[in-house]
């Protein structure tokens, strides 16, 4: 059994991102001063506010929280920071495993994994590319086995 963690580079551009999108926001708000019956001084304070909170406290607290635990015969997701969420799929259900890996991906760490089973899917994002291809070697290779299992157990009399 192998414990992943996301990748530390999305973090940070993530938290780079929130923060310029309520940066937008902030300087946005100067401007509707004449559409706003009171000075738009009072929505930029909590703009800030909230942004800050966001894009320091909450998305590294829910990244760095976040676990992936492989092993041959279950997965596991568990995420969260108040209330945590943990999802469990066993590798017997997994029907398929799709891959998805992006340019300079073992630096930035946009990877994710994406595991399929009826009527649902596990998804890892944000994982080194050297993790997703070891989550899906590990999948892989479980299915592989329970496909030519199967078919011995057909084909004997």
């Amino acid at each position: 059994m192998k414990r992943y963690k996301p990748a530390k580079v999305p973090v940070l551009l993530t938290m780079v991102f929130v923060a310029a999108l309520f940066y937008v926001l902030y300087r946005a708000l100067g401007y509707i001063d004449e559409y706003i019956p009171f000075p738009a001084r009072y929505l930029q304070l909590p703009a800030e506010i909230v942004g800050a909170v966001v894009s320091l406290l909450l998305l590294p607290i829910y990244y760095f929280n976040t676990f992936y635990t492989v092993s041959s015969k279950v997965v596991t997701a568990r995420t969260g920071i108040i209330v945590t969420a943990k999802q469990l799929m066993p590798v017997s259900s997994v029907k398929s495993v799709t891959t998805i890996q992006v340019p300079f991906g073992n630096i930035l760490g946009y990877n994710f994994v994406i595991l399929n089973a009826q009527g649902t899917n596990l998804i890892i994002p944000f994982i080194l590319k050297k993790d997703a291809k070891e989550i899906a070697d590990i999948v892989n290779n479980s299915i592989r086995n329970r496909a030519s299992s199967g078919r011995t157990e057909k084909e004997a009399p």
